[in-house]
């Protein structure tokens, strides 16, 4: 990040460098590093017999979750159209499969319009869309497969997660679930929503057409029942929001928090994890003053 030391700058790109300016609150969410906690716990509850595929989609620079898939002994898909280096050995030492390319909802090609924030590049906000808040106007292009073809390229019989940070794209993806046979629904599917502003002030990853987009998909994922779900928002002060989907009234109310942020959502298909053990696990990375610092150093750089 520019005008910022090293390490503040290598801190905020971990943490997605989704954050608003705000007053000092003291606890923000860790999203990734909570979700993270949430996943090594409960997949092996989900998936003991590690019978299904991990697909982590835009693994990014920092967040790498196929890491983590792949320690629990899972057999692991890393799909990213601009790998860094990292990730390039990571998953060449640790046998994870990596698929340079976008997942969309065509087998082809698209321009991926390459990120940016506070006026500066950041891979982490490269999307399909351009009317992503981190898009630019630079491009590149990449290959594209669509769900279908991703599974039948990957032999996949069956997908004990599936991870989407796709900057703006999720909605896509999942739109696709509708068209796979029941036994080839992710048993668990995480996908980002948010970003760039607050819920409250409803711009950039909180513009209307995000917004019904995480919406739309989440219709979808009750529609084909799923049921427990999980939302990790970087709110300050928030905790982990459990919910039943299959209880809530898209048409009416939305699970977002009225100070949202950004965050990921996690819905499970049968498994149901106790709430009480998920506070549990979300409680260590309630993140404090450090967390604070960088989210705004991030933005002052804009001004």
């Amino acid at each position: 990040m520019k005008n910022l030391p090293a390490s503040l700058s290598s801190l905020g790109e971990g943490l997605g460098v989704r954050a608003i300016h705000r007053p000092f609150a003291p606890n923000p969410m860790r999203v990734e590093a909570c979700c993270q906690a949430l996943l090594r716990h409960l997949l092996p509850e989900v998936d003991p017999q590690r019978q299904g595929v991990c697909f982590d989609v835009g693994v990014g620079t920092f967040a790498f979750y196929c890491d983590l898939f792949r320690q629990l002994g899972f057999a692991t898909v890393a799909v990213e159209p601009l790998p860094t280096d990292k990730l390039k050995r990571r998953c060449q030492q640790q046998g994870i499969t990596l698929l340079e390319l976008c997942l969309s909802d065509q087998v082809g090609q698209a321009a991926l319009h390459l990120g940016e924030f506070a006026k500066v590049g950041n891979r982490n906000f490269s999307s399909l869309s351009a009317d992503w808040f981190g898009s630019s106007d630079n491009t590149q292009t990449v290959e594209t497969l669509d769900l279908t073809t991703l599974l039948s390229q990957t032999e996949t019989e069956a997908i004990t997660a599936l991870k989407l940070d796709i900057e703006g794209w999720e909605p896509v993806v999942i739109r696709q679930f509708e068209a796979l046979p029941p036994d080839r629904l992710p048993a668990v599917v995480m996908f980002e929503y948010g970003g760039g502003s607050s819920y409250a002030q409803g711009t950039q990853g909180w513009a209307p057409e995000f917004v019904e987009g995480t919406l739309d998909s989440l219709k979808i994922l009750q529609r084909l029942g799923y049921q427990t779900s999980i939302m990790v928002d970087y709110a300050p002060g928030s905790s982990a929001k459990v919910f039943d989907l299959q209880a809530l009234d898209l048409e009416t109310e939305t699970p977002f928090l009225a100070n949202g942020v950004y965050g990921n959502i996690l819905s499970f298909r049968h498994h149901q994890p106790n709430a009480d053990q998920v506070q549990r696990l979300c409680a260590p990375y309630r993140g404090g003053l450090v967390n604070w610092i960088v989210g705004n150093l991030v933005l002052v750089t804009a001004g």
